[in-house]
């Protein structure tokens, strides 16, 4: 077995990518960067209200998959967290779909999308024991360690969901994954494995109040991984209505946004037209309100349609280039599997041939 269980998987992952001719962005962001706003505000808003579940702090629980196909009513498909003591993947769980419940999705009605958008951010109490065994408690992180009450510890009751809906954006084969912050990355072994990784591109959220901070940075590098390539990524610095201040003139203001803008670009070694300004809360409150002056200052049109004009004519570009990257890398590893054994063959035969000449005395 020349292919180890890792690099197959990686395998499996990029050919069901190319069968499924979507363009997957992940959506990443540290706790409390607006991401869960971001995203109301860009597929939400024409229903006057915030449909996906978000407040200050952990809004996202599971890894959550926007998504239209065209042959399944809208609905939530949802994988029971119990599917963790199983050594199966969620990508082979994907191909199964025994294991999912599915809960059918009114997309006429906000109240009905609500109440079916909470489900996603559903927690269950569990014993400590019992969140190890799945993977999601480390008792050696004091976090961690202080959220326990009476033995018992909050995980998310999904594992991870896919939400069908017919949004525009989603027509065109884009596939939004929506991933829980750094923190949950570090105990969602998947997540830092193959979700975000395998995403075409990612759109990664800052705020323009913090900037670039430490844990920003971290979960940036993670992104980008061992091939440093951030071609395909945007990054989003929200939040730039903290900006917006009364004393300042408009020229000032946007300087400032715009200093941000290249700083950001800089310490994430991303091209400056790739990092947009925005203010999600306002763009949410212009579409509700209808209110063209904020949207335009808000600049959220200018995210969408990078959306659509950057990455969805780029699509096959991206397919093509990062299934390429992962048969190459894939293959790199197969090489240096057979020089090493390569190398243990040769030493081995020296050792023979030296014996062989201690039995001639």
């Amino acid at each position: 077995h020349l292919l180890e269980a890792d690099a197959a998987r990686r395998l499996d992952v990029a050919l069901d990518r190319l069968s499924e001719d979507k363009l997957v962005i992940a959506f990443v962001a540290e706790f409390s960067r607006g991401k869960s706003e971001l995203i109301n505000a860009i597929f939400f808003a024409d229903y006057g209200r915030r449909i996906l579940p978000s407040s200050a702090g952990r809004t996202t629980m599971c890894p959550t998959e926007l998504m239209y196909d065209e042959s399944l009513p809208p609905c939530i498909r949802a994988l029971p967290i119990e599917t963790r003591a199983r050594l199966s993947s969620t990508a082979d769980l994907k191909r199964s779909s025994a294991e999912w419940r599915v809960f059918p999705v009114d997309v006429d009605s906000p109240d009905g999308m609500l109440q079916a958008f909470k489900l996603v951010a559903d927690t269950v109490r569990v014993p400590v024991d019992e969140a190890r065994m799945y993977g999601l408690f480390d008792p050696e992180d004091k976090d961690q360690l202080l959220a326990v009450e009476d033995g018992m510890v909050e995980i998310s009751r999904w594992r991870h969901a896919v939400i069908n809906f017919p949004h525009p954006l989603l027509k065109q084969g884009l596939v939004i994954l929506d991933t829980p912050g750094l923190n949950a990355i570090g105990t969602e072994p998947e997540l830092t494995l193959s979700l975000v990784p395998s995403a075409h591109a990612v759109l990664f959220v800052l705020a323009a109040d913090t900037g670039v901070t430490k844990s920003d940075l971290e979960v940036w590098r993670h992104i980008i991984g061992d091939n440093g390539s951030s071609n395909n990524h945007l990054a989003v610095l929200n939040k730039i209505d903290g900006l917006w201040d009364a004393l300042k003139s408009g020229d000032e203001i946007e300087a400032e946004i715009a200093k941000q803008v290249t700083s950001v670009a800089h310490t994430l070694e991303l091209d400056a037209a790739r990092v947009f300004p925005v203010s999600a809360q306002k763009g949410l409150v212009a579409k509700v309100t209808r209110d063209e002056d904020l949207l335009t200052r808000s600049q959220l049109p200018r995210l969408e349609s990078a959306l659509v004009d950057l990455l969805v004519p780029a699509k096959q570009r991206i397919v093509r280039e990062q299934t390429l990257a992962a048969v190459e890398r894939i293959g790199s590893e197969v090489r240096q599997a057979l020089m090493a054994r390569e190398r243990g063959l040769i030493q081995q035969l020296y050792e023979l041939r030296a014996l062989h000449g201690k039995n001639q005395r």
